[in-house]
């Protein structure tokens, strides 16, 4: 099991059985340009969440009531630092509230940049979110 999956489970085993499931899908836009790529070049790699440095996200009273459920995709660019400099909603879960409230959480956690040639880069990169409830 990878470090990402077990982090992602643990920060899913501490919350309420009606709040979020996160999908951890990262990877930076052009993903067919990253294929393309040497791939014995181990110097080069995409921004990464820091799962341990996330809080929980917090569903939307008003949705959860709702029983409204979906997945939301955000894009976010990843400055030589590992913070969030930019982000936005790529794929709607068709709730404005829940995107939102996946694009503030996301906003609250750290990352660990892009590399390329080894050195920190800015990059875009997406995570989903999929809210469900239980």
């Amino acid at each position: 099991m990878s470090s990402i999956e077990r982090k992602r489970r643990s920060i899913l085993q501490d919350l309420p059985v009606r709040t979020v499931c996160l999908v951890a899908f990262v990877g930076a836009l052009g993903a067919n340009a990253a294929q393309a790529q040497d791939t014995a070049d181990t110097d080069t790699s995409v921004a990464r969440i820091d799962f341990a440095s996330c809080e929980k996200p917090v569903y939307p009273k008003g949705d959860m009531q709702a029983g409204h459920q979906g997945t939301v995709t955000v894009g976010f660019l990843v400055d030589e630092n590992g913070r969030v400099k930019d982000s936005k909603i790529t794929a709607s879960s068709g709730f404005m509230r829940l995107d939102m409230a996946a694009q503030t959480a996301l906003g609250k956690c750290s990352f660990h940049p892009a590399l390329e040639n080894g050195k920190p880069v800015e990059k875009w990169a997406h995570v989903k979110y999929e809210w469900k409830l239980g």
